[in-house]
């Protein structure tokens, strides 16, 4: 049994062994089963995808937006698994607070892979041409209200994620 204790000596907490499950493997128990499913693939696929399904994991051709949304990517699961690792720590505030962040991250991820993809594609500026052309030449079109209607309700959740997760470092 582990004890918590806090600064005055006090039992806080009092945790059990936790049980070894199947899936609480060490890091080369799973490094080795990765490179076996790897190597399976290496022999099964033809070489000319395996090359270029492994290209895809060569940094040096990746162009800014992939860079972006793996660093937004990287950022937010780091910021999740400081979550997860403290969430039995948390009050009712602070966890109203980390699911805020978890819900704001999720919908900028989303909201940015949109954006990225519709850069990649080469249809960002043709997707947002008929927002331009309703408010700049008032020449309003089904095609319009669509994109506007897809805008503001993806910002919807972001401002109201985005206002529960700021306003929580100012409750303390």
């Amino acid at each position: 049994m582990k004890e918590i204790r806090n600064f005055k000596g006090e039992i806080v907490q009092t945790k059990g062994p936790a049980g070894r499950r199947w899936f609480r493997l060490s890091g080369e128990i799973w490094g080795m089963l990765l490179g076996l499913l790897v190597m399976t693939l290496g022999c099964l696929v033809p070489p000319r995808f395996m090359t270029a399904f492994l290209r895809l994991f060569d940094v040096r051709f990746w162009s800014w937006p992939h860079l972006l949304v793996f660093s937004a990517l990287i950022c937010y699961a780091v910021g999740c698994w400081h979550i997860y690792r403290n969430w039995e720590d948390y009050d009712g505030d602070e966890e109203r607070h980390a699911k805020s962040f978890v819900a704001f991250g999720v919908t900028v991820i989303v909201i940015l892979l949109l954006l990225v993809a519709l850069f990649l594609s080469g249809r960002f500026f043709l997707f947002f041409r008929p927002l331009g052309t309703m408010f700049s030449t008032g020449r309003f079109s089904l095609a319009g209200f669509g994109r506007l209607a897809l805008i503001v309700v993806s910002l919807i959740p972001l401002i109201h994620f985005g206002k529960g997760w700021i306003s929580g470092f100012f409750e303390k």
